[in-house]
């Protein structure tokens, strides 16, 4: 067995067809879907006992609810596969995706995880496409300073099944693939990056992202805090403003929540963030420091 594609199901109806149909859609053979119904009261269930029965390939289990990173663990633990592979089923995986990946994965074994685009939220005009570019890092810390936490999801990732034999996502908390990451981040992997393929991130009103700008924010700053801590990034050095400069997004929400400063001032390089919006966030930081940027983001959000 080649691939596992694990797809945790919890209460999602009305997308769970549209994110099956595009797996089912891949033009490989040499794979298993494994379906994690965790514990969903609505009709999710059945449509994937459906898929289950029409397709040999579909494997259906079930669970007790216990939450996406309980899920997709106990994916991973039935897991057959030489690389493993995670779909959100509200999501959809574009048409021969996993075939121009596996392909790349065949000509290079030594690759311990493959990442590839994502096109985020493309209902609506905020749409955005993130394209990590053709690259291979031999240290795993020169690709997670190349993107900073802009890039540690790990549904648009094809990951080697050895990955996963002393890891696991952390259950209970938000933000989980930030975590995982440093998990995996310690194991030293060789990690590839291409433009081919496209994962395709749907918009869920319901979810961590829709309402994290006013609850989750916080949560974000814990497990950012917790990479840099875990992985012994100073983020003083030049080559981790980008990561620092995510970490400030999270605490200037998280302070209008807390009103607490978590993060030291420091001064970190203008341009080359890859967005207008980044750049003057960097140079009103260097003006102003920490404590009064958050003072005014609070300002010019009341205000609003």
């Amino acid at each position: 067995m080649t691939l596992s594609i694990i797809i945790p199901i919890y209460n999602v109806e009305d997308t769970l067809r549209r994110c099956l149909n595009s797996v089912l859609s891949q033009g490989i053979n040499d794979c298993e879907i494994i379906l994690v119904d965790d514990g969903s009261t609505d009709n999710s269930g059945n449509i994937a006992d459906e898929y289950s029965r029409k397709h040999e390939n579909v494997v259906l289990l079930k669970k007790t609810n216990g939450g996406l990173s309980d899920a997709r663990n106990y994916g991973i633990d039935h897991a057959n596969g030489e690389y493993i592979t995670f779909v959100d089923s509200d999501d959809e995986v574009r048409n021969k995706t996993y075939k121009q990946l596996l392909e790349i994965l065949h000509a290079h074994p030594e690759y311990d995880i493959l990442e590839y685009p994502v096109m985020q939220r493309p209902e609506r005009t905020d749409r955005t496409l993130f394209t990590p570019g053709n690259n291979v890092f031999q240290d795993p810390l020169n690709w997670l300073a190349y993107k900073g936490c802009e890039h540690c999801w790990v549904c648009n990732k094809i990951y080697k099944r050895k990955m996963f034999e002393s890891t696991r996502f952390l259950v209970g908390r938000r933000y989980e693939d930030i975590y995982l990451t440093a998990s995996i981040i310690v194991q030293h992997p060789i990690i590839a990056t291409t433009d081919k393929g496209l994962y395709v991130y749907h918009f869920n009103s319901n979810g961590i992202v829709a309402n994290g700008k006013n609850n989750g924010l916080t949560e974000l700053l814990d497990a950012q805090l917790h990479l840099t801590a875990s992985l012994n990034i100073d983020t003083r050095q030049r080559r981790w403003h980008r990561l620092y400069l995510n970490m400030v997004t999270s605490q200037l929400y998280s302070y209008s929540q807390t009103r607490q400063i978590r993060l030291k001032t420091q001064y970190i390089k203008i341009c080359g963030y890859g967005a207008w919006s980044e750049t003057v966030k960097a140079l009103l930081l260097n003006i102003l420091g920490i404590r009064n940027l958050c003072r005014l983001f609070l300002f010019i959000r009341g205000r609003h």
